[in-house]
């Protein structure tokens, strides 16, 4: 066995969770990257009439609209978002953690293996490029299903990655299935490829709980996480050869494929918090939110908005990062994207500025915005901070303080998340104030102040601030309601606010700061990975509806 496995990478997209598992298998030691091929061919016209063919007679007639409206909302979806391009976005996340990648040419600097396309994985281009590698092992990741004269070229075959327990559940889609069928677990393989579809013998076996408040979208991000670090372990046995590949058992099951229309509604029934925007709405939204974009309705209202002297948006975070999928959590690309376009066409403020100006009536920066966050995750401080920082924008965190440094979960997360939390520790919030984000209070116990005694909620106002400010030695004069709607919030709470040296109440129920704003009523509007940034920026300017948000 060499000193170092030679691979080349056979993929089939430019994907986060592709790149995850190249990264996880490059940063091994006894690994040397040769290649990445990437499959770029794209599917010919007979083939394309052909499938439709195929699921016509699966689905039924009622397919052709279906796809139609998909096609239609893939084209209003690319317009949104080519506002504010995928490669501006691309360039702050560079920015923000520099020891990342964000693209296979980000890998390829890092790794020093060159991102080689090639039309179609099976042709003899791809077969005559990976034979000039002279690669010890094929890494194949999310591909079409490879023929032997290209998976046998590298001297000890090609391995791959697949999202599923063998021989149950080969074929796609993963973790789809295993919900379906009401499995306890949902697997991860990595075999050899051999002639026939996920048949071939296993290296590396491992599985992932499927939780209740699962979804198949929460479940295949567990199965990314989990598959980069048993590919990763794979590649290692093999160069070690401490590996013992065993053959699979021959079952005689047929491989999964797409589910139908109906057995997807059937799933969804059975799991109520499987929640996804449905694609008519989604059309509607975009193509009212261009039409009063490209028809200048938008300029227009930011015009007039720029003119008045008290006016300013604040804007509410809870979690940022790239597996919870709710209405609180947005992810690291979206919330980028958000930010760049603060920056770009808005004039971001710091809280306590903001607070200020209304506080002496004074006139406020026109376009003034703030960016909040809520609770007490620490994915505020790894991956909002680093991106807020590299577009310049200020923000604030709202932290409960009873949950710093602590395994506690809020009492909404085990009711609509498959995921556990971590929450920030005393020393983040240190290194949060020193890269200059704001901190506040959310209470001690994020409890809600409109149901409690009034002696329980002046404890719990007093308790977070005094808790905060004892971890941080800073004075802490901000300060959020938990929950922020308009039944959530008393304002004879506004004394108790105020004598603990908390210039301001923040609420969330909606709306933007004018001159009518008390200091200790401000409104704020939750945003999440549902707006796109350019529904956000008719929301700054009211032409968007106002969702009240848990805070």
């Amino acid at each position: 066995m060499p000193s170092r496995l030679k691979l080349a990478f056979l993929i089939g997209a430019d994907s986060a969770s592709t790149r995850a598992s190249i990264e996880a298998i490059c940063s091994l030691s006894c690994v040397d990257p040769a290649a990445i091929l990437l499959d770029v061919a794209k599917p010919k016209l007979a083939t394309r009439f052909k499938n439709l063919r195929r699921n016509i007679r699966k689905e039924g007639y009622g397919y052709i609209p279906q796809r139609l409206a998909e096609a239609i909302y893939g084209v209003t979806d690319r317009v949104v978002e080519r506002i504010f391009p995928e490669t501006s976005v691309r360039e702050v996340l560079r920015r923000a953690f520099p020891d990342r990648c964000f693209s296979l040419a980000d890998i390829s600097r890092r790794y020093g293996a060159p991102v080689i396309p090639v039309n179609n994985l099976n042709s003899a281009q791809a077969a005559e490029t990976l034979a000039g590698l002279g690669a010890d092992l094929g890494v194949v990741i999310g591909t079409r299903v490879l023929k032997r004269g290209t998976f046998g070229l590298p001297r000890l075959g090609s391995i791959n990655l697949h999202k599923g327990a063998v021989p149950d559940y080969r074929g796609l889609p993963p973790g789809f299935w295993e919900m379906y069928h009401g499995e306890k677990y949902a697997g991860v393989t990595v075999h050899f490829l051999d002639d026939s579809l996920d048949t071939g013998d296993i290296v590396e076996r491992s599985q992932v709980e499927i939780l209740p408040m699962d979804t198949p979208d929460s479940l295949l991000a567990k199965l990314h996480v989990e598959g980069a670090r048993t590919v990763a372990r794979a590649v290692s046995a093999i160069h070690s050869g401490a590996v013992r590949a065993t053959a699979q058992e021959r079952k005689g099951v047929k491989p999964h494929s797409k589910p139908t229309r109906k057995q997807v509604m059937e799933l969804r029934r059975r799991l109520p918090h499987w929640q996804t925007p449905g694609v008519a709405r989604g059309i509607a939204k975009d193509l009212y939110a261009l039409g009063v974009y490209y028809s200048g309705v938008y300029a227009l209202a930011r015009w007039l908005h720029r003119r008045e002297r008290m006016r300013a948006a604040v804007i509410l975070y809870h979690q940022v990062n790239d597996f919870a999928r709710d209405s609180i959590t947005i992810s690291l690309e979206r919330f980028a994207a958000h930010l760049l376009m603060l920056s770009r066409w808005y004039a971001p403020a710091r809280s306590s500025e903001l607070v200020e100006g209304i506080r002496q009536t004074r006139p406020l920066r026109p376009g003034s915005v703030a960016v909040h966050f809520d609770d007490c995750y620490r994915d505020v401080y790894w991956n909002a901070m680093p991106i807020a920082n590299a577009c310049g924008v200020p923000t604030a965190a709202f932290v409960s303080s009873g949950f710093v440094g602590t395994d506690r979960a809020f009492d909404h997360d085990p009711r609509k998340s498959p995921f556990h939390f971590e929450n920030l520790q005393p020393e983040d919030l240190r290194a949060m104030l020193a890269g200059g984000m704001e901190i506040g209070a959310h209470t001690v116990n994020h409890v809600n102040l409109g149901a409690c005694s009034i002696d329980e909620a002046e404890d719990e106002i007093s308790g977070s601030v005094r808790e905060l400010e004892q971890m941080t030695g800073r004075p802490v004069t901000l300060f959020s309601f938990p929950f922020g709607r308009r039944d959530n919030i008393r304002g004879e709470l506004r004394q108790a606010v105020a004598a603990t040296g908390c210039a301001c109440m923040f609420s969330a129920f909606g709306g933007t700061v004018d001159a009518s704003t008390d200091a200790y009523a401000i409104p704020r509007f939750g945003a999440s990975a549902m707006h796109k940034p350019l529904y956000l920026a008719l929301e700054i300017e009211g032409l968007w509806p106002h969702d009240q948000v848990r805070s």
